[in-house]
């Protein structure tokens, strides 16, 4: 029994991830996103609100599955088709994860995790697998209710693709005969009986028919289990004097034996018992191992998208637009009010958003005054791809773009203490790593890569760097303060309709407007701007008019 509500053909096996997600992890910031998925949400009605309740598996799932690109536009498009209709029917999604959560602590109770737990005692163990087939069966016939509830609502190809598999696994005839099976072999499993509301305990006491050839030495032989069947006997006390009489009671009835006095028959009858029980269970074994599996999966793959709902519900939260980005032709990539998502998210909303058609462009170099917002813009178009090929939301009003199974971060970082040389040797090092496992259709983030030198050598590596990876056909996009690196980029290359130069506006009063504008490389960083906003108007001017000796 399959699930495939990530994939159209197959489940979750972990596939081939982004080369270092470590990295793309902490450059981006996306610890915000995961920490937005486990904020678990109240549900009334089908409307998700916001809880400060938070479910750590929910968001290690969407981790680990962010994690791992998905390959084509089919397989986006599927995914997306599935989170539309979990945004639609939340509280449908929500029930099928706390089903197969309920369901997995219950087995998780009887041994789950120690596959070894009771094999010296067999029949303990026969006892806890015929409980576990129960909690299979009982949980499955519970999400096909779920579904038989809520159908009539789905539109995704995978959704209705589940409700037929379930439709097909639990006809009426199938769900008839395991009913009946349960209730057979329910003697071995409630052997101290059920306390009814009369005080009257309620027996479930077996009944086995077995055909039987005779040996040599008449020894039995060619055993044949004809029927089983719990038969059930209502007592105040199981262990009164009423079931004694019933046992000796039964050995005056033509053709029946007795066992209340003779502790040899009791003993093999047990052993029969266990034979018979053993030997019907076993051929449910695969409907139990398919049964468990198809809970593991169930339960995985819906914590996805009920942190994909949460992750929705912190953006409606702060009034931050999104939508599904759609899939475009390679090189291709446009937005339309493109925010940082976790800057949003932790600033609740006040950001600005940045619009942009790059459509084609293989090299884009991005310039400007400080805390101009280069670095958000940087990282808004990495979460955003990331969350794109993943199927889900982007905090842009649109988004379209191609597909980059490769992606890379390269941002300065603070030295580090543990560093065995120095930090642009680290930087050289992370550089060489990105190289060497470029993959299909990489895309590389720079964010001020190489400064950790003079800005001489820094602009050198950096040319040759990223001139080398442009004549391979990868796509990069470049933050720097190396401004001799830019010029000679942008005089070589700005009839060059691949290459792109972005500077982040800076108006003539110098207030920052946070967006990104083309415009060709400008030789300063405006820095004294900085100085006098930080320090009082004209400090820079007094500070260049006395000069220290």
């Amino acid at each position: 029994m399959n699930v495939f509500l990530l994939f159209a053909d197959r489940e979750w096996t972990g596939a081939k991830p982004y080369f270092d997600w470590m990295s793309i992890s902490k450059d981006l910031g996306l610890n915000a996103v995961f920490k937005a998925a486990c904020m678990d949400s109240i549900f009334r009605g089908n409307r998700a609100v916001y809880s400060e309740k938070e479910d750590p598996y929910l968001g290690s799932t969407v981790r680990k599955i962010m994690r791992t690109p998905l390959q084509n536009d089919e397989e986006i498009a599927y995914r997306q088709e599935i989170v539309k209709d979990s945004f639609r029917k939340q509280a449908f999604v929500a029930d099928l994860y706390r089903i197969s959560e309920k369901l997995l602590e219950d087995w998780d109770k009887l041994g789950r995790k120690n596959s070894a737990a009771g094999e010296a005692d067999t029949k303990a163990k026969l006892i806890t697998d015929l409980k576990v087939l129960r909690l299979l069966y009982d949980g499955m016939t519970q999400v096909y209710s779920l579904f038989l509830q809520n159908h009539e609502g789905l539109s995704s190809r995978g959704f209705l693709a589940l409700y037929e598999r379930l439709q097909e696994e639990l006809t009426e005839e199938k769900v008839e005969y395991l009913e009946a099976l349960m209730k057979d072999l329910s003697f071995y499993t409630d052997i101290s009986g059920d306390r009814s509301a009369q005080n009257v305990y309620v027996m479930r006491l077996p009944k086995i028919q077995l055909d039987c050839g005779l040996k040599d030495g008449l020894k039995i032989g060619d055993l044949k289990l004809e029927k089983l069947s719990s038969v059930v006997k209502p007592y105040s006390k199981p262990t009164g004097i009423r079931a004694k009489l019933h046992g000796t009671i039964t050995s005056l009835a033509p053709g029946r034996i007795s066992l209340y006095r003779d502790q040899a028959m009791q003993d093999d009858a047990a052993e029969l018992e266990y034979a018979v029980v053993n030997y019907v269970y076993s051929y449910c074994n695969a409907m139990v191992n398919s049964y468990g599996q198809f809970f593991d999966q169930l339960h995985f793959q819906t914590a996805f998208y009920l942190g994909a709902i949460n992750i929705r519900a912190q953006l409606q939260r702060f009034k931050i637009d999104f939508c599904f980005p759609q899939p475009g032709e390679k090189g291709q990539l446009q937005f339309e009010d493109l925010k940082e998502m976790v800057m949003t998210m932790n600033q609740e909303g006040h950001t600005v958003g940045n619009s942009s058609s790059l459509n084609g462009k293989q090299l884009v170099v991005i310039t400007g005054a400080n805390q101009g917002g280069k670095s958000t813009f940087l990282r808004s178009i990495g979460i955003a791809q990331v969350m794109f090929q993943s199927g889900l939301i982007v905090s842009a009003k649109s988004y379209k773009a191609g597909i980059h199974r490769s992606i890379f971060t390269h941002f300065t970082r603070r030295e580090d203490s543990a560093m065995n040389s120095g930090r642009l040797d680290e930087e050289l090092r992370r550089i060489d790593q990105i190289i060497n496992n470029l993959g299909d259709e990489p895309l590389i983030l720079l964010n001020e890569s190489f400064a950790t030198t003079t800005e001489k050598e820094g602009s050198s590596i950096a040319y040759d760097i990223i001139k080398a990876l442009k004549e391979e056909g990868v796509r990069i996009f470049s933050v720097t303060h190396l401004l001799s690196f830019a010029q000679r980029m942008y005089e070589e290359s700005k009839y060059d309709e691949k290459v792109c130069f972005l500077c982040a506006e800076h108006l003539p009063d110098g207030k920052r407007t946070f967006r990104m504008i083309p415009h060709a490389p400008e030789l300063t960083s405006f820095g004294l701007e900085l100085y006098d906003e930080i320090l009082g108007d004209g400090a820079s001017t007094e500070k260049n008019n006395h000069p220290q000796p």
